[in-house]
């Protein structure tokens, strides 16, 4: 009887502990479900700079850290297969959007900046995609120095950019002469923001649906950077001719006045070669012209795209958003592609 007990006993114990084991496991499990399921929302804490695989990892390196000033920000990293002399391409995205928002991880997947992807993979360029901070109304953003702008948040973003190419160049041996900021709306403001304060970093810069703002805390610089602008003649909220913008935006300079200031910065020449896209989308409501100013100093040039009819949005063949969308923000060209037409104008430029 006692050694009956005894192996009853035993029997207990063995279903306790295999009972506390398969409680680890299912933990364990569901930490693992958890970590796939919410990895595009929470970013994972590692500091890249003390990331061993980060540095020999290729293709698109999600949620990424980097501490600025005791505060991390994220950002995703697409590393491509010889990184070595690679070109920089940076993408800032829209304040209200997010990095997931600017390469097409989030909203299902629609966004014409996904497009730098391929690109990133077919011209073998390191993509930088940082995420912005929450700004005074909640909505995450750029500090592109407007001080009439209600959204805009008070981080130090150039500090950021800097501290970032800092790490891809010394960690990738990345080409530093062709260091490319590429912007929508607020982060087209972002980028012209970059191009007046660490111009020697700039190679050249495009700015989606943003101008020279009126209101500005930054000091302009004479550094020559090339520029491209494409925007909509019907855009709600970056006034094609100038003004307040909708939605607390601030004032800015008419895109009119916007392209003469960085003509007449970069000493380019004054008449442009104009080229008509042709209207391949009726449907679109729009069409597109654009306007380039070449032979500047240091072999500048500027571009317009002008978008007649369009809204506050990147034209795109590809990636089309949804009517509801329209609605917001006006017409979305669809006789262009945004990013391969920036990449056409980036590419040859060089410090």
């Amino acid at each position: 009887m006692n050694w009956f007990r005894r192996q009853i006993g035993i029997f207990k114990i063995g279903i306790i502990i295999i009972l506390i084991l398969g409680c680890i496991v299912l933990l364990r499990v569901g930490n693992i479900e958890k970590i796939d399921t919410e990895d595009s929302v929470v970013p994972k804490v590692v500091d890249v700079k003390e990331s061993s695989n980060s540095i020999t990892e290729k293709g698109l390196l999600k949620n990424q850290v980097i501490n600025i000033s005791g505060i991390d920000r994220n950002y995703h990293l697409f590393i491509p297969n010889n990184p070595i002399n690679a070109p920089i391409v940076m993408l800032f995205h829209g304040n209200g959007g997010s990095f997931d928002d600017m390469i097409g991880l989030a909203n299902g997947g629609k966004s014409p900046h996904q497009l730098w992807l391929d690109i990133a993979e077919r011209e073998n360029l390191i993509l930088i995609v940082p995420n912005g901070i929450m700004g005074p109304e909640n909505t995450r953003g750029w500090n592109d120095c407007r001080t009439d702008s209600a959204r805009t948040p008070m981080s130090d973003d150039v500090l950021l950019t800097n501290s970032l190419l800092d790490f891809v160049i010394n960690t990738y041996k990345a080409n530093s002469s062709k260091v490319y900021a590429v912007g929508t709306s607020n982060g087209g403001h972002f980028s012209i923001r970059l191009a007046q304060e660490i111009p020697n970093r700039i190679t050249a810069f495009a700015a989606i649906v943003a101008s020279n703002t009126k209101n500005s805390k930054c000091v302009n610089s004479t550094d020559k950077v090339s520029a491209l602008f494409m925007n909509g003649t019907e855009d709600p909220f970056v006034s094609y001719n100038g003004g307040k913008g909708g939605n607390n935006t601030g004032e800015g300079f008419s895109i009119e006045e916007t392209i003469n200031y960085w003509v007449t910065r970069n000493q380019t020449t004054q008449t442009p070669i104009i080229t008509n896209f042709p209207d391949i989308n009726k449907k679109d409501k729009s069409t597109a012209e654009k306007y380039i100013y070449r032979n500047g100093g240091n072999n500048t040039e500027v571009a317009l795209y002008k978008i007649i009819g369009g809204g506050h949005t990147e034209p795109s063949i590809a990636e089309r958003y949804g009517f509801l969308y329209f609605k917001l923000v006006g017409n979305q060209n669809a006789d262009i592609e945004m990013a391969n037409e920036v990449w056409d104008f980036l590419k040859n430029k060089s410090k």
